[in-house]
C-alpha cells in the first residue's frame, strides 16, 4: 500500500512539473509575442503622447516629446534596414546592433514616461535621451546611405550586347586578316 502511494505521489509531482513549466513557457512566449511587445509599445507612446499634449503646466513635457521621438526614430531606423537588407546593401553589425538599440530605447522611454508630471530634476535622463536620439538619427543617415540604387536592367542589357557586337566584330577582323597576321588578344 506504501508503494503505490509512493508512485502515486511521484506520478502527481511529475504531472504538476510537466503543467507548471508548460504553463510557465506559454506565458512567456506571449510576454514576448511581436503582438504583445507592439501593443506595449504602442500603449506607452499614446501616453507620452497624451502627457505631451496635456493643457496646463507640466513638469518635463519635454520629456514625453523625446519619448515619442526616440520611438519614431527606432521605427525609421528599422525600416531603414529592412529596405537596405531587402536591396542587398553591406551593413556591417548594424543589424546585430539594432536589438540592443532597440532595448535602451525602450528603457529611456519608460524613464522618460515616469519623469513625466513629477517635478523633480532629471537632466541626466533628457541628456541621456539625446544622446540616444543623436546615435539612432546618425546611425538611420549611415543606413540611408548604404543603400545603392538597383542597377537598371535595361542598361546592364545593353552593355552585354555592345560587349557580345565587339566581340562578334574582332571575330570578323581576325578572320579577316586570316593570312597568318593575329592581332594580339588584350585578354
Amino acid at each position: 500500500m506504501l508503494t503505490l502511494l509512493t508512485v502515486l505521489a511521484v506520478s502527481v509531482l511529475l504531472v504538476l512539473g510537466v503543467l507548471t513549466t508548460a504553463v510557465w513557457t506559454g506565458v512567456r512566449r506571449v510576454r514576448r509575442s511581436r503582438l504583445v511587445v507592439t501593443g506595449r509599445d504602442l500603449a506607452s507612446d499614446g501616453a507620452a503622447v497624451l502627457a505631451a499634449c496635456r493643457p496646463g503646466a507640466t513638469p518635463h513635457r519635454g520629456a514625453a516629446v523625446r519619448a515619442v521621438r526616440i520611438a519614431r526614430e527606432q521605427q525609421l531606423l528599422r525600416q531603414r534596414v529592412d529596405s537596405a537588407r531587402r536591396a542587398g546593401a553591406h551593413l556591417g553589425d548594424v543589424p546585430d546592433l539594432l536589438p540592443r538599440l532597440e532595448a535602451e530605447g525602450r528603457r529611456l522611454r519608460t524613464a522618460l514616461g515616469q519623469l513625466v508630471g513629477v517635478p523633480v530634476a532629471g537632466d541626466e535622463l533628457l541628456a541621456r535621451a539625446d544622446r540616444h536620439l543623436a546615435t539612432l538619427a546618425d546611425l538611420s543617415a549611415a543606413v540611408a546611405t548604404a543603400v545603392v540604387p538597383p542597377a537598371d536592367e535595361d542598361l546592364a542589357q545593353e552593355a552585354a550586347d555592345a560587349a557580345r557586337g565587339l566581340r562578334a566584330h574582332r571575330a570578323a577582323l581576325d578572320e579577316l586578316l586570316g593570312d597568318g597576321r593575329r592581332t594580339a588578344d588584350p585578354a
